[in-house]
C-alpha cells in the first residue's frame, strides 16, 4: 500500500474540511432561501388579550403575507408562562416554531422558581424585541382608593388584596409593597385578563397590569389608573401621575415583549425573521396600533436583543430579591 506523505495528507485533509464547510454553508443558504415553505406557529405563553398575545396578533397580520405562509397563534397559558415556553424550547429548531417572549417568561420567572423546566438564555435564540410596556396601577372606578397615598394608607388599617396574572405583575406588586410600605396580599391568576375580570368583580382591590391590558377598560370608565410606572405620564392618560411623582422613585420596572426561536435555529433564518419583523415594526400603521395600547415599539438587532434579555433577567431578579420573594 502506498503511503501518502504527511504534508500531502494534511493538505488533503484541509481541503476536505474546507469542502465540507462550503457544503454546509451552502446547505444553510439553501435552507434559508427555501424558508419558509409551510405554516409557522407562534406560541403565546399567556391567554388571549395579554400583551404577548396582542403583540403576536398584530405581527402575524403582516408577517404571514410577507413570508408567504400562514401564521398560527397557539395560546398555551399556565404556570407563569412556563408551559408555553417549554413547548417552544422543545420544538424543532427549524424556524417553524417561534415564541413570544417577555419580561415575565424570560426575566421575572427565573427569579420566582428555584428550578425551571427551560433555560431562558440557553434554550432560545432571542430574535428581536418588539416593544416595551410600562405598567399601570389600577382600581375599580368606584374604588375609594383614588390615589396611591389613599391606597397605602388603607393597607395600614387592614391588608388589601392585589391580583397578579404574570411573573412581572407579581414582582411589581411585591416591589410596590416594599417601597411604599403597603400591607397587601397577592392573589395569583393564570394571566392578566382573568385578574382584570376579578378586579372588576370586586374580588381584589387593585392590580399592576401592562398598560395594553387595561387601556380599553380605562377608556370605558370601568377602571381608574392611580399611578403609572413609566418615566413620564402616559400620553393617553395624562391625569395619571407616575409612581416617581407619587414619591416612589425607586420603582423602575418596565415590561418588554419579544420573539425567540429554539436554540439551534439556523442563523440565516433568525436574521431573516429579525429583518422582516423590524420592517413591520417600522411601518407607521403598526407603530400606531402598538402606541394605542401604550406599547412603544423598540426593535433591535439579534446580538443587541440577546444582551438586553440577559441584562433584564438580572434586573428583575434583583427586584425580586429586594422584595423578599422566596423562589418556589
Amino acid at each position: 500500500m502506498t503511503r501518502i506523505p504527511h504534508p500531502v495528507r494534511r493538505r488533503l485533509l484541509a481541503a476536505a474540511c474546507a469542502g465540507l464547510a462550503v457544503a454546509a454553508s451552502g446547505t444553510a443558504a439553501l435552507a434559508a432561501d427555501a424558508y419558509p415553505n409551510k405554516p409557522i406557529t407562534i406560541v403565546v405563553p399567556f391567554s388571549p388579550g395579554s400583551a404577548t398575545d396582542t403583540s403576536a396578533r398584530i405581527l402575524s397580520e403582516k408577517l404571514g403575507p410577507r413570508l408567504g405562509v400562514p401564521i398560527v397563534i397557539e395560546n398555551k397559558p399556565g404556570a407563569s408562562g412556563t408551559i408555553g415556553s417549554v413547548t417552544a424550547a422543545r420544538a424543532p429548531a427549524d424556524g417553524y416554531t417561534l415564541v413570544l417572549t417577555s419580561s415575565s417568561t424570560h426575566s421575572a420567572t427565573p427569579a420566582l422558581f428555584r428550578k425551571l423546566p427551560y433555560d431562558p438564555t440557553g434554550d432560545f435564540i432571542h430574535v428581536i424585541r418588539i416593544a416595551t410596556i410600562p405598567m399601570m396601577l389600577v382600581v375599580r372606578a368606584d374604588s375609594p382608593y383614588t390615589s396611591v397615598s389613599k391606597l397605602v394608607q388603607a393597607t395600614q388599617g387592614r391588608p388589601l388584596n392585589y391580583a397578579y396574572g404574570s411573573p412581572t405583575s407579581q414582582i411589581a406588586g411585591a416591589t410596590f409593597n416594599t417601597v411604599a410600605g403597603a400591607a397587601a396580599n397577592g392573589v395569583p391568576y393564570k394571566s392578566q385578563p382573568p385578574a382584570v375580570t376579578d378586579l372588576l368583580g370586586g374580588h381584589v382591590d387593585y392590580l399592576f397590569a401592562d398598560q395594553s391590558v387595561v387601556t380599553a377598560f380605562m377608556h370605558s370608565g370601568k377602571l381608574t389608573g392611580i399611578a403609572f410606572t413609566g418615566q413620564a405620564r402616559a400620553k393617553d392618560f395624562p391625569d395619571v401621575p407616575t409612581l416617581a411623582e407619587a414619591g416612589y422613585k425607586n420603582f423602575d420596572l418596565v415590561v418588554w415583549v419579544g420573539v425567540a426561536a429554539p436554540a439551534g435555529t439556523p442563523a440565516p433564518v433568525v436574521e431573516r425573521l429579525n429583518g422582516e419583523i423590524a420592517r413591520i415594526l417600522g411601518e407607521p400603521d403598526t407603530v400606531a396600533k402598538f402606541d394605542a395600547l401604550g406599547m412603544q415599539v423598540a426593535p433591535n438587532a439579534v446580538a443587541e436583543h440577546k444582551a438586553f434579555a440577559e441584562s433584564q433577567r438580572q434586573i428583575w431578579t434583583q427586584r425580586a430579591i429586594d422584595a423578599k420573594i422566596e423562589p418556589q
